[in-house]
This record gives C-alpha cells, sequence and structure tokens, in this order.
C-alpha cells in the first residue's frame, strides 16, 4: 500500500528568551489599566488589541516577526508577514477559552509568558471533523490521521504558531495561579 498525505497542518514551536517577569509585571499593570473585551476568554480577562510600538513588547515584535517569516516558507507563500495585531490573556483559576480561529490573518500564535503547572493547555480542533465519521470511541489508538483533537502542553516562553483558520481552545485553568500569554496575528506588510 502506499500513503499520500494531503492537507497536512503545521504547529510551529519556537522557545524564545523574553523576561517573563517584565512581562508579567507589564501585563497585570495593563489589564487594570483596560477593561476586558469579550471574546473567547470565559472567566478570563482579554485586552483590547496592544499599541504595536509599546516598548516593552518590540523584543517579542521582532522575535515573532521572525518566527512568522520562517514557517511562512512551509507554505510557499511568497509576501513578508508583519504583526497585525496582538493581545493579552489572563485566565484567571476557573476561566478558559471557548473554540475559535483568527479571521483576517494568515498565521496566529500563541506566546506563553506564566504557566503554572495545571493550567491548561492549547487544544488544536481537527477541521476535518473526524469525529463526525469516525467515531472516538471506536479507535484503538489516536494519531495524526483520526484526532478530533490534539493537545500541545505550554510553558514559559513557548511560542505556537500555526494557520489562523486553525480552530483551537485553551483549556479550563485547574491551578490557583494566573496563567499569562500574548496572542499574535500575522498577515501580509
Amino acid at each position: 500500500m502506499k500513503i499520500t498525505e494531503i492537507f497536512k497542518t503545521p504547529i510551529a514551536k519556537f522557545v524564545l528568551n523574553e523576561d517573563t517577569k517584565a512581562l508579567t509585571k507589564f501585563s497585570r499593570k495593563w489589564a487594570q489599566k483596560y477593561p476586558s473585551v469579550s471574546l473567547s476568554n470565559k472567566g478570563g480577562y482579554q485586552s483590547p488589541d496592544l499599541d504595536l510600538n509599546i516598548p516593552e513588547l518590540r523584543s517579542l515584535r521582532e522575535q515573532a516577526t521572525r518566527c512568522f517569516n520562517e514557517v511562512k516558507e512551509k507554505f510557499f507563500y511568497k509576501p513578508s508577514l508583519g504583526i497585525n495585531n496582538m493581545w493579552l490573556n489572563i485566565n484567571y483559576p476557573h476561566s478558559f477559552n471557548e473554540i475559535h480561529n483568527h479571521p483576517r490573518a494568515c498565521l496566529a500564535s500563541s506566546f506563553y509568558i506564566s504557566v503554572p503547572e495545571n493550567s491548561g493547555s492549547i487544544v488544536f480542533c481537527n477541521n476535518y471533523e473526524t469525529e463526525n465519521y469516525m467515531q472516538d470511541r471506536l479507535m484503538t489508538q489516536f494519531g495524526t490521521y483520526n484526532s478530533s483533537i490534539w493537545t500541545v502542553p505550554v510553558n514559559d516562553n513557548d511560542f505556537y504558531v500555526f494557520p489562523a483558520w486553525l480552530k483551537h481552545k485553551v483549556e479550563t485553568n485547574k491551578s490557583k495561579k494566573d496563567r499569562i500569554s500574548i496572542s499574535i496575528n500575522a498577515g501580509e506588510k
């Protein structure tokens, strides 16, 4: 038998070297100053879009842009990518993010500033909705061909880049501390 794999979906992981203590302090100050918006976050904080010229985020913006342009090469996508928008997420204990994707972007990403133990992973959803055709309960094991979801553990300084159309969610924060991340979307310059 010969297998031809089609329609693969890459999820790229980079480990950055950002000052997470300084970014945690910045995030908490920002959340005190600006009210939360209500998008995918349930019970936590999501900032309005951040000003792309904030000095505290310069290093992250530069590293993210480099990573986006590295990942877009896997798609043989010609234009250079730049940051469209970015925002803070603070998932307090018992909060989570519902399933969503990132319209009007080429690539989406999550940068993890503070990830306490048991504060939840990012979960990617199979856009093919395999569960509608082959029931999960009848699988003997799961892999890239048959999983309806793919859970990815996260740590401080992890930066995940993925196609913006890929639906995903964030598990409930079961810790007693806040999980803090920054979401960043990229598009053509």
